[in-house]
């Protein structure tokens, strides 16, 4: 501590000298002085994972959970950024330490958000009919080993158990989409207006351009060749756009789209611009899928899902898991657009529906007011 003490005075900016003052005064069990070494060192690097791990411990042992759990998710968002825990066996033991600690209190949190969300979910179904969502649920937070999974397939965030492990999923197991396809022309022609007002679109992809993952997106990271108009993101209704396109408003909102607070519906023009390519991604969820209704469609464009390609014909829906790898490209000379909402996967009952809602949605609001926004579906 002595030692220490003196050093962070002869280079006080230095962050990694703070650290290692407070990881001193942990030692000595002075975890006041533990926590304000960390606070300075995370003020002069605010991405400092490790700093925010020490802190967190510090504040559990405070018996400040809250502010613990906030400290972690911030750690474990750091790390994201910095790609850290990305080869978690090259890590130093004692950091490795840490970050199992911050997991496994971040783990019980989440379980006991999931207990109280599903609560009244249960006394209205039944214990029985939320046993595939408990697997869900257990599976994410790692209480469970993970489902086998066909190789494609690959959620970002969990695996719904008992599903069919199939990628596309025939128009005709949903007889009331030819009511939105008997209205193609009228949707067609709101979008040819908001097409030449030029107004209302937005990248689809909008990642920040340090962020580990944006190499990969660069083709369309930022850039109009992959465009959206907005009717929902994350659940929020973009009423300007609503108003702009009365009749694919009415369509969309006649729809049974899956509804989750502050994570869908997700409806939108999608806009392809001529040679824009939509490299190889998977979705966060299966429990949900995808539908598109093709608008605007040239020859030589394409989807993968899977391992199966297919085409589109304007104003015949196709409908996919997008958890399984896809991809899709517009190699003509012009726009391609379609029209994409979610919907529930129907081999969920209404029960496993509500307690899967019940359960993302406190997801969310647990992780929001921890400090992270946490993946939408």
């Amino acid at each position: 501590v002595a030692m220490l003490e003196r050093a962070t005075a002869a280079r006080p900016t230095d962050a990694s000298l703070h650290k290692n003052l407070g990881l001193a005064y942990r030692a000595v069990r002075a975890p006041d002085r533990a926590a304000r070494a960390f606070k300075e060192a995370l003020r002069l690097e605010p991405e400092f994972t490790v700093a925010w791990l020490n802190m967190g411990a510090v504040l559990d042992e405070t018996g400040q959970r809250d502010e613990s759990l906030m400290a972690y998710m911030r750690a474990f968002k750091s790390a994201e950024k910095s790609g850290l825990f990305m080869n978690v066996a090259a890590m130093p033991a004692g950091v490795r330490t840490l970050a199992e600690r911050a997991m496994s209190a971040l783990r019980e949190a989440r379980a006991e958000v999931f207990r109280e969300a599903l609560a009244p979910v249960a006394a209205r179904f039944g214990d029985d009919a939320l046993k595939r969502v408990w697997e869900c649920l257990e599976a994410y937070l790692g209480k469970r080993p993970p489902l086998p999974l066909p190789a494609l397939q690959k959620p970002t965030l969990m695996t719904f158990p008992g599903v069919p492990g199939r990628a596309w999923f025939e128009r005709e197991m949903f007889p009331w989409l030819t009511e939105i396809e008997r209205q193609t022309d009228a949707i067609r022609e709101e979008l040819t207006d908001v097409l030449a007002s030029d107004e209302g679109f937005r990248p689809f992809v909008e990642i920040p351009v340090d962020h580990p993952g944006a190499a990969y997106w660069r083709q369309v990271n930022h850039s109009p060749s992959w465009n959206a108009f907005f009717f929902y993101r994350d659940g929020g209704r973009h009423a300007v756009n609503h108003a702009r396109c009365p009749v694919t408003s009415a369509a969309l909102d006649a729809l049974p789209l899956i509804r989750i607070a502050e994570h869908s519906p997700e409806s939108f023009y999608s806009v392809l611009a001529p040679g824009a390519y939509i490299p190889p991604h998977t979705g966060v969820i299966n429990c949900r899928l995808v539908v598109h209704l093709p608008l605007i469609v040239p020859p030589d464009c394409g989807i993968r899902v899977g391992s199966e390609t297919r085409g589109w014909e304007e104003g015949r829906c196709i409908a996919f898991d997008d958890t399984f790898e896809h991809e899709a490209w517009n190699r003509s000379e012009r726009t391609r657009v379609v029209l994409i909402f979610d919907i529930w996967n129907p081999y969920l009952s209404e029960a496993e529906r509500e307690g899967m809602r019940a359960a993302v949605e406190a997801l969310g609001l647990f992780n929001r007011g921890h400090g992270d926004g946490g993946e939408s579906l």
